[in-house]
């Protein structure tokens, strides 16, 4: 949990006229520990070597932490959206008001750590042909049982280590993007879906460069309840699946869904075969395993029900 303390840092990186380096976009969507973005923001205005920045805060949740933000972190520029707003346009409007060379995006519960902007500095110099880089996460909420899997249910697959290069697959709250790239991208894109399926497989296909760096690391650091969770990864499985066929290939989606009834145990199969390799995941597999499988079960009856009934407003309601 975080540790309350009074924040009364004011922005000095993006006095009036000076270039911008970084902007990072954040959506603020959380409705569970909801005050973590304190911490985020902590960290962002104590990166090592001072760096030029600017954060673009989209937030739909408007309420008392909104107004510590404004008041303890005048520099954040907040875009207030509706509670229906979902989690990429949030990103896009955000993005579209950047002015740093790179655009940056994490999320409302991620706190990175202070070497994070001198560490994407590093990685893109290094790889000057890279259009985005991307980095590993790791858990920062270990408290329980319960924390570990919601984690590894999701994260498991970007924890450290990952392996470093060309990849057309980036994690999508820990990524920093050239600025120049957005101007080619069609809004419709980084509206339609979250970047990682979207915008990263569009820039893989044009032929763009994308690279993962595993010493570029952020803390996922959201703490679910079980019920918060439960509906979370059904809401996104049923997102995922609404999407992948049109309304009118209803064959499909009702081949899809029977073949649904397999998921769980395939997913449970690859967690675990995959578990074997990365250290820091296999010694906390036996507190994590009874809540992964029941999470692997909703996830399978997500995309059923995606499949059967489509996405409805599954995309607004993810988090």
């Amino acid at each position: 949990m975080i540790t309350r303390r009074d924040f009364t840092l004011t922005d000095t990186h993006n006095e009036q006229n000076q270039v911008v380096t970084y902007s990072i976009v954040i959506g603020r969507v959380s409705t569970e520990d909801d005050d973590r973005i304190l911490e985020t923001l902590e960290s962002l205005h104590h990166q090592e070597e001072n760096p030029s920045l600017e954060i673009l805060l989209a937030d739909r949740i408007n309420d008392h932490v909104s107004q510590l933000v404004k008041s303890d972190y005048p520099s954040t520029k907040i875009i207030e959206c509706s509670p229906d707003t979902d989690l990429p346009t949030m990103r896009t409007l955000a993005a579209k008001q950047a002015s740093g060379d790179f655009v940056l995006v994490t999320e409302d519960h991620c706190v990175p750590p202070r070497d994070w902007l001198k560490q994407f500095a590093r990685a893109f110099a290094e790889h000057p042909e890279a259009s985005a880089i991307g980095g590993s996460v790791v858990n920062g909420v270990t408290d329980t049982g319960l924390d570990w899997a919601t984690f590894l249910c999701e994260y498991a697959p970007m924890s450290p280590p990952i392996e470093s290069g060309p990849t057309p697959n980036l994690a999508g709250m820990n990524v920093a993007y050239r600025r120049e790239i957005f101007k080619e991208v069609d809004e419709q894109v980084l509206t339609s879906g979250f970047w990682e399926t979207t915008l990263h497989p569009l820039l893989h296909k044009r032929g763009h460069i994308l690279i993962a760096d595993d010493n570029v690391r952020i803390y996922h650091c959201k703490k679910f309840s079980l019920g918060l969770f439960l509906r979370q990864r059904f809401v996104y499985s049923r997102y995922y699946a609404g999407i992948r066929f049109a309304p009118e290939q209803k064959v499909m989606r009702v081949i899809y869904a029977m073949a649904s009834v397999v998921l769980p145990p395939l997913l449970t199969f690859r967690f675990f075969k995959n578990a074997r390799h990365k250290a820091s995941v296999r010694s906390h597999l036996a507190e994590a395993a009874p809540y992964l499988v029941l999470f692997y079960l909703v996830w399978g009856v997500g995309e059923a029900w995606g499949y059967l009934f489509g996405p409805r407003d599954a995309l607004q309601e993810i988090e």
